[in-house]
């Protein structure tokens, strides 16, 4: 198959592996500025993906203490619209900063996530944490998570999947950091100093992020400098659902998606699993640590193996490690209701599925031109964010009796999502270089 032009795929009898559509010679791979922007993005990863990272320990807690006579599944409803707005509004921010740059969509989100978090910090009914942690905080994360990654793509093209993989480190340090944090400061000051403490600390990280990442948009950005078309107008016209006619890329998003739900909900109900088989919340919130403590690596060592040996390689590798944890630990009986069967599991699925949102956008980039990824992008997460969106609430539904059965059908179902991630990672890989043993 060949790659045209205009970043579609033309398929011929033959299979063999696609070409970077990216000249080489436009991207430094490495030098001062690059490394700053690296080290931008690390910082600001940190700051938008500590909240997400530590979804569990934070339902865990309103569901036992502010919320307790609200139904599992409304709770839920809080994460998961906070996850659709905070991954599928980078539709749009995606084609913003392919049109205006980094700086402008983070410092907007920046604003959305600290007023979002302080709000939600006063919460104490379902409707308030929605409006404030859910959509206000929601969108600020779209704004700063989709930049902070695409920013990267303008200094790496070779080593994309590395510094994607490094950049999301943050985001796996802020969920070790972050449960610690709130188990410590939930029993001594409470739920709202604790969450403005975390909100402040993200701010921080947020801010020295902005000031160190820079882009290169005007040199990649193909916008008629004569054009009186408004940003508005070139963000609408930018969003272009045709990209799914790209068979490759679509498996991709297919395969992002089951992979991502299966994070996802494994992440939000994880310590509410360990509680209700009656291990004790330290042990619950044990679990989350090791869960973001082992995913530092897992981001680190496949994205090394997908620059050197394919990307589309490494995350047929890492989905079907995911998968395999889910049936061989934590389906199988008795193994997944002990404490060390937990344990295991979290530790190995959260070194598997620490690379998924890393190098995903990094084979995308392996499909578009780097004008267009913050499209393919965006437009990949908007998917992404639907299982994030009704996810939970299946999630909070299935476990609503908070009975040691439903939490054990909750595993079976999540597993069969990871499976069907898995399927799409070997059909992307399949799409685009056959079977033939290369490096794609």
């Amino acid at each position: 198959m060949i790659v045209s032009d205009s970043g579609s795929i033309n398929e011929k009898a033959e299979f063999g592996p696609t070409v970077l559509q990216d000249d080489p010679d436009r991207f430094p791979e490495g030098g001062f500025v690059a490394y700053r922007v690296l080290v931008g993005s690390f910082l600001g990863l940190t700051g938008v993906l500590a909240f997400v990272n530590s979804a569990g320990a934070v339902e865990n807690f309103i569901q036992a203490n502010i919320l307790q006579e609200t139904p599992t599944s409304t709770i839920g409803w809080i994460f998961s619209i906070y996850n659709f707005f905070g991954f599928g509004m980078t539709l749009i921010s995606g084609p913003v900063f392919d049109k205006v740059g980094c700086k402008i969509p983070i410092a907007f989100g920046i604003l959305l996530m600290t007023v979002g978090f302080i709000c939600a910090s006063f919460a104490t009914e379902v409707y308030q944490f929605i409006l404030a942690y859910s959509v206000c905080a929601g969108l600020g994360t779209a704004f700063t998570f989709g930049p902070f990654v695409g920013v990267l793509t303008h200094y790496f093209l070779k080593k994309r999947a590395m510094a994607i993989g490094g950049a999301y480190v943050g985001g796996a340090l802020g969920g070790v950091l972050f449960p610690v944090m709130f188990r410590s400061l939930f029993p001594k000051i409470g739920f709202g100093w604790s969450v403005r403490i975390g909100a402040f600390i993200c701010l921080a990280l947020l801010v020295l992020g902005f000031l160190l990442v820079s882009d290169r948009h005007k040199e990649f950005n193909q916008i008629d400098p004569n054009s009186t078309e408004s940003v508005v107008a070139e963000i609408v016209r930018s969003i272009d659902f045709s990209i799914f006619k790209n068979k490759v890329y679509t498996c991709l998003v297919l395969a992002l998606l089951g992979n991502g739900f299966a994070f996802l909900v494994t992440a939000t109900y994880l310590p509410s699993y360990a509680t209700t088989f009656g291990y004790s919340d330290s042990n619950a919130y044990l679990l989350l640590v090791v869960f973001n403590s082992l995913s530092i690596p897992g981001r680190i060592i496949p994205s090394y193996i997908a620059d050197h040996y394919g990307r589309f390689n490494a995350i047929c590798i890492i989905s079907s490690i995911s998968t395999l944890a889910f049936f061989l630990v934590w389906v199988n009986r008795p193994a997944g209701h002990t404490l060390a069967g937990l344990f295991v599991f979290s530790a190995v699925f959260g070194f598997s599925s620490g690379s998924i949102l890393s190098l995903t956008p990094a084979s995308i980039g392996q499909v578009f031109k780097v004008e267009d990824i913050g499209k393919g992008i965006g437009t990949a997460f908007f998917v992404l964010s639907f299982g994030d969106l009704v996810g939970i609430p299946i999630g909070g539904a299935i476990t609503n009796s908070r009975t040691r059965d439903s939490y054990d059908h909750l595993v079976l179902f999540v597993a069969f999502c990871s499976l069907f991630g898995t399927v799409g990672s070997f059909t992307a890989r399949y799409l685009y270089a056959g079977v033939k043993m290369v490096k794609v």
